[in-house]
């Protein structure tokens, strides 16, 4: 499995997760359960991790790069 985005915010990692499965690549979501509660505070200091099959790695980085960009655009 390769890690393929990583968010202090549990919100964004459900996002991607998401657009990942919607495009027939399996995605899992790793997090610290303290996100859940307060997204301020996490002992895992990179926050919610999403995870593919390594075979699915270039698909699913072509995915969260058109992701991070529309992020960017609605600032």
């Amino acid at each position: 499995m390769k890690t393929v985005f990583v968010s202090a915010f549990l919100e964004d990692a459900i996002v991607v997760k998401t657009m990942l499965e919607s495009a027939g690549i399996p995605a899992e979501l790793l997090s610290d359960q303290m996100l859940d509660i307060n997204p301020f505070y996490s002992i895992e200091p990179k926050g919610a991790k999403v995870v593919v099959p390594d075979d699915a790695e270039t698909d699913a980085e072509a995915i969260v790069a058109n992701f991070k960009e529309h992020k960017k655009a609605e600032k």
